[in-house]
């Protein structure tokens, strides 16, 4: 079990780390004092303590940007102004403890986060990958993305365009590079502009594919690579 804390407050971080080890010895805790550093070691811990009130980047803000890199951790917020942690709906909090944090609620807490965490890891492979998605924030209001849905990705001047599988389209700004590895091999870049979902492809060829009625260019040099990653989806469970 992996676990992350992260809290510009050294006593608190020791404490959550002595509780934790109270009850988890052979846990991997990893302590951060800011959300830069963090975000900079790029760590996927299974449960993850922020601190919401953090000088610069701070909790609620981490939280989005772990999501946004597909993370599925367990988060839990801590606190020490309640009201703070209304907005932690849309990065799928799991709870959150309020300072000072009394030794009891937090074990609670803890405990239920560990079986949370077991419970996910037991689920059926192909049922976790249905509901992958992930949170991006589109005029002002955030929204949960079922990675599935979307039928392309195309970029332009830092902002990606989603084209869903509705003909829906959802515009935010984040990097390709970022989207591609949350898609996981379900995608392919046929283009650096285009990222495809493999499910929705109606035709190709060297110079085209064709996804929702639209043709998108396939990239010199990427078709054999396409045509792979074609035939390995379409294969996958024979």
């Amino acid at each position: 079990m992996k676990v992350a804390i992260c809290d510009d407050e050294k006593y608190i971080r020791d404490f959550i780390k002595d509780c934790i080890t109270s009850e988890l010895s052979d846990a991997d805790i990893l302590c951060f004092e800011s959300a830069e550093s963090f975000l900079k070691a790029n760590e996927n811990a299974d449960i993850m303590f922020l601190d919401i009130q953090m000088p610069g980047i701070n909790g609620m803000e981490l939280a989005r940007r772990v999501r946004f890199r597909g993370s599925e951790a367990v988060i839990i917020f801590i606190t020490a102004i309640e009201e703070y942690v209304f907005n932690a709906f849309d990065v799928r909090a799991f709870n959150y403890l309020v300072k000072p944090i009394n030794k009891d609620k937090f074990i609670e807490v803890l405990q239920a986060a560990v079986k949370e965490v077991i419970d996910k890891k037991n689920e059926p492979i192909d049922e976790i990958a249905h509901e992958k998605s992930f949170i991006i924030k589109s005029n002002g209001i955030s929204r949960s993305i079922d990675i599935s849905e979307i039928a392309f990705a195309e970029v332009f001047n830092r902002r990606i365009v989603l084209h869903m599988k509705d003909n829906d389209e959802i515009e935010y700004y984040g990097k390709m590079a970022d989207l591609e590895k949350i898609a996981g091999s379900d995608f392919y870049r046929v283009h650096r502009a285009y990222l495809i979902n493999l499910s929705a492809i109606q035709a190709y060829n060297s110079k085209a594919v064709n996804v929702n009625g639209i043709e998108i260019p396939v990239a010199r040099g990427k078709y054999p690579e396409l045509v792979k990653a074609f035939l390995s989806f379409n294969t996958r469970g024979l």
